[in-house]
């Protein structure tokens, strides 16, 4: 994994505003949008990059969990055990054992996915499953009465 300090690559303080993150985004893509500098490889790959630095930045509990992850970076750096930092180079992948993306694996943060959510998405998934034996049940019996008529 290869940490990217959204906040040197947008070249605002961590203690920015959404304004001041909004007109930072906007004047990098210009500068390094791809069609502005069709020779340079990189330039989509920074394109990815400042998306991505947008939509934690400027979402309040994405933004929160960036900025632990950011204090623990900068401490670990401090004693020499952090992970990797991005230098500039093509993007870093989301996952390692696949670099190109090829698998189209979805890849969940746990971190992000709230016990009630949970427990909402299973209680949906149980009525729905419910739902389905009690309606083949009811297709079920029907079928018999009408095997005994005829």
């Amino acid at each position: 994994m290869v940490f990217v300090d959204y906040y040197e690559l947008l070249g605002v303080d961590p203690r920015a505003s959404s304004a001041e993150i909004k007109a930072a985004y906007r004047a990098r893509m210009v500068r390094d949008h791809a069609d502005q500098n069709p020779n340079d490889e990189a330039a989509s790959e920074r394109m990815i990059l400042l998306s991505r630095a947008k939509q934690i930045l400027l979402d309040e509990q994405r933004r929160v969990a960036f900025d632990r992850d950011h204090a623990r970076w900068h401490a670990a750096a401090q004693i020499g055990l952090a992970p990797p930092r991005w230098s500039g180079g093509q993007a870093p992948a989301a996952d390692a054992s696949d670099p190109a993306g090829r698998h189209g694996h979805v890849h969940v943060d746990l971190r992000d996915v709230s016990i009630s959510r949970l427990l909402v998405g299973v209680g949906v998934a149980a009525v729905v499953t419910g739902l389905s034996f009690a309606a083949r049940a009811v297709a079920d019996r029907a079928s018999r009465k009408r095997r005994r008529w005829l």
